[in-house]
């Protein structure tokens, strides 16, 4: 998980950076979000084996926070 926020972390500030300037991109940003951390979860569950594709959600979203992924809406 610390690798795969290492590598997201520059792409997603880069994005923050130029979206940022227009005030009508929160939905924008807030689907890209969402997009980005439903990867991260069924990348986890792949790892893990699991059988349900989306099992635990939120929980991968958790970890990723505190593992130190940037959001794009702050």
């Amino acid at each position: 998980m610390n690798q795969m926020v290492e590598e997201l972390n520059p792409r997603i500030q880069g994005w923050r950076n130029y979206y940022a300037l227009d005030s009508f991109a929160n939905k924008f940003l807030n689907k890209i979000d969402w997009y980005i951390r439903k990867r991260l979860t069924l990348f986890w569950n792949k790892k893990l084996n699991r059988r349900k594709k989306h099992h635990k959600f939120g929980l991968v979203g958790i970890m990723a926070q505190k593992s130190g992924l940037k959001k794009l809406v702050v």
